[in-house]
C-alpha cells in the first residue's frame, strides 16, 4: 500500500514545543493574556494578529523543529510497515518560505528523520491540498491531524485517519477512523491490507 502521513502533530509533538516558544515571544512582545491553550491556531493562542503570527513563526520556527520528539512508536511501527513492502510518504505544508532560511525548514526536516532513524520513501513539502496531492499521487491511506484536511481528504475516496490531539478532541466523523496511537494505526493499515486481498 501507498500511505501518506503529515508530520507536525501527527508522528511528532510539533504543537507542544510550538506553543513554549508562544509563551516566550508573548512574554517579549506585550505579554497579552492566554485566551486558549487547547488549540494549534497561534493567532487563537494570545489574540495575535497575521503580523504578530508571521514574526512569531519567522523567529522561533527553526528553533523548534530541532527541539520536536516523536510519538512513541514511530520508528518502530514504520519500520514494520515498511519490511511488509508498504510505501511511506510524507506529505507536509512545512515550507522555508514562510519561517525564513533558505533550505533551512526542508534540512533540519531531513536531520531529524535521520537522527531518530524513521523510515520512509519520501517527504514531499510546501503541500496545502492534500486532497488533490493524494489522488494525484495514487495514496491509499492518509492519517493527518487537521479536521480540515481529513475531511477533504476523505471526500476525496481515500481511506483517512485523523491522529487525535488535545485540540482536535472534539472531532466527530463517521467515516474518519481516530488514532490515538501508532500501534492503533499499524493495526488499521493491516485490516486494509486484508480486506484490500480479498477483493484481489
Amino acid at each position: 500500500m501507498r500511505i501518506g502521513l503529515d508530520i507536525d502533530d501527527t508522528i511528532c509533538n510539533t504543537n507542544e514545543v510550538l506553543m513554549k516558544y508562544a509563551h516566550r515571544y508573548n512574554a517579549e512582545h506585550g505579554n497579552k493574556p492566554l485566551l486558549k491553550s487547547a488549540t494549534n491556531n497561534f493567532a487563537e493562542v494570545f489574540g495575535w494578529n497575521d503580523n504578530e503570527v508571521y514574526t512569531f513563526f519567522r523567529t522561533y520556527y527553526l528553533a523548534a523543529l530541532k527541539e520536536i520528539f516523536p510519538k512513541e512508536n514511530v520508528k518502530e511501527v514504520l519500520s514494520k510497515l515498511k519490511a511488509e513492502g508498504n510505501e511511506i510518504f510524507f506529505i507536509t505544508v512545512r515550507n522555508d518560505r514562510e519561517c525564513g532560511g533558505e533550505g533551512e525548514a526542508c534540512r533540519i526536516t531531513t536531520e531529524w528523520f535521520n537522527k531518530y532513524d524513521i523510515p520512509y520513501d519520501k517527504i514531499y513539502y510546501n503541500v496545502y491540498d492534500k486532497a488533490t496531492f493524494c489522488k494525484e499521487h495514487n495514496i491509499d491511506a492518509f492519517m493527518d491531524d487537521s479536521t480540515k484536511t481529513v475531511r477533504l481528504v476523505s471526500s476525496a475516496g481515500i481511506r483517512t485517519f485523523i491522529a487525535m490531539n488535545n485540540f482536535n478532541a472534539d472531532f466527530e466523523d463517521s467515516d474518519i477512523t481516530k488514532i490515538y496511537s501508532l500501534n492503533e494505526f499499524y493495526e488499521e493499515i493491516h485490516l486494509l491490507q486484508n480486506l484490500k486481498n480479498k477483493l484481489f
